[in-house]
């Protein structure tokens, strides 16, 4: 397992009185490709590579949320993913200290639900 710095973009869209602003996709870009994911504001994002699969944990104490989604390489929409909703929900799947685990150690941990 590998931590790679992708590109991120944001895509907006203007409403028609360009008063508004919507969110409408978030975007890794990683060697050429493009893989879209759930993100928001206070997420802290970390990939990983392992092989032919991409790792994108999203974690957001301020909420007590978090997410691993994996992609294979070429595929833009994620081909799997768990969602974590509450900090209880965290806890139950990573124990009690999850937050003095490496980035890396919770994916590896999480990945064993996708399966």
């Amino acid at each position: 397992m590998t931590p790679v710095v992708p590109e991120l973009k944001l895509f907006t869209n203007h409403d028609a009185d360009r008063t508004i602003i919507q969110i409408e996709s978030l975007t890794l870009i990683y060697r050429g490709n493009y893989y879209h994911f759930p993100g928001g504001a206070g997420d802290t994002i970390h990939v990983f590579t392992q092989s032919i699969a991409i790792y994108v944990l999203t974690i957001n104490k301020g909420y007590g949320r978090m997410a691993l989604n994996a992609y294979m390489v070429q595929q833009p929409d994620a081909l799997n993913g768990i969602y974590l909703h509450s900090p209880q929900e965290i806890v139950d799947h990573l124990g009690a200290e999850w937050e003095q685990l490496p980035a890396i150690d919770i994916t590896m941990k999480l990945i064993d639900y996708l399966i």
